[in-house]
């Protein structure tokens, strides 16, 4: 058995952000409108949280997007920090980007893997993958750049047939694939709102989730906890995980064993 944490959505602050001007300025209250815009505060939920990960003695730790606010180098250094204080090694801990990472620069995430998150890159970078005794988790990149009015995200082509002759190769036929991604699959039942916040061109994710029994996805960005089936009456193969911003159960920690990821606990927040 293989024990996978799941952290989603920390929305760090850089400290001093009220010292922004002009646009950024503007941008930084849009993004933060009906949250807590207190850079302490969210590093403290967002340490806990990774600390709680690294508690349960989890063989790996996913955290599926929206690292940061908007994706400035210093959210990326206050990440860093976060993540060097927990106490995890980096080798069992893989990031994902979400659409807040790349609001402010669309290298932002793949800069901060070449700068202070370098550390990281071996798990988290560009075709990077884990392998452990029962799951390969795959990081999958849904963030494209886009303006701050938008919050959808895509996956490119090339990510999706990788991700199939992982989930079809022979060598990995008892593992889980894990497909860590920050937007969930499918369609907003609202057309206009799937453009604007949901996954574009989900066709061929979809088709590939309906082919392949061992391909399950970890996601964020509706920031809260989800068990979803492909089809009606099979069992859940895409999960979804409370908000550390501002959710009351900031880790899920699932099981892998026999080709099959199962959620087995979620741990609360305590502060």
């Amino acid at each position: 058995m293989t024990r996978i944490a799941h952290v989603t959505d920390l929305h760090l602050l850089e400290d001093r952000h009220d010292g922004r001007s002009g646009m950024e300025r503007w941008r930084l209250r849009y993004l933060t409108f009906g949250r807590s815009p207190c850079a302490r505060r969210r590093r403290e939920r967002a340490q806990e949280a990774l600390v709680r990960a690294r508690m349960t003695d989890a063989d790996h730790v996913i955290v599926t997007g929206d690292l940061t606010e908007d994706g400035v180098p210093a959210q990326f250094e206050v990440l860093a920090e976060v993540l060097a204080e927990s106490g995890l090694s980096p080798e069992r801990v893989t990031l994902v980007p979400g659409n807040h990472d790349l609001y402010d620069d669309g290298r932002a995430f793949a800069r901060a893997l070449e700068g202070p998150l370098r550390a990281y890159a071996a798990t988290s970078g560009r075709g990077a993958m884990t392998e452990l005794r029962d799951v390969l988790i795959v990081p999958v990149s849904t963030a494209v750049p886009l303006p701050v009015t938008r919050s959808s995200g895509l996956i490119e082509q090339g990510a999706v047939e990788r991700l199939g002759r992982l989930a079809e190769d022979p060598h990995f036929a008892w593992k889980v694939v894990l497909s860590a991604q920050h937007h969930p699959p499918g369609r907003h039942v609202i057309a206009a709102w799937h453009w604007i916040d949901g996954l574009q061109a989900p066709e061929a994710m979809d088709a590939l989730l309906a082919r392949c029994e061992r391909l399950y996805v970890a996601h964020g960005h509706a920031h809260r906890s989800e068990n979803r089936s492909i089809r009606a009456g099979a069992s859940p193969r895409v999960f979804g995980a409370e908000a550390v911003v501002d959710g009351e159960t900031t880790v899920r920690l699932y099981r892998a064993t026999h080709g099959r990821l199962l959620p087995e606990m979620d741990v609360a927040l305590v502060a």
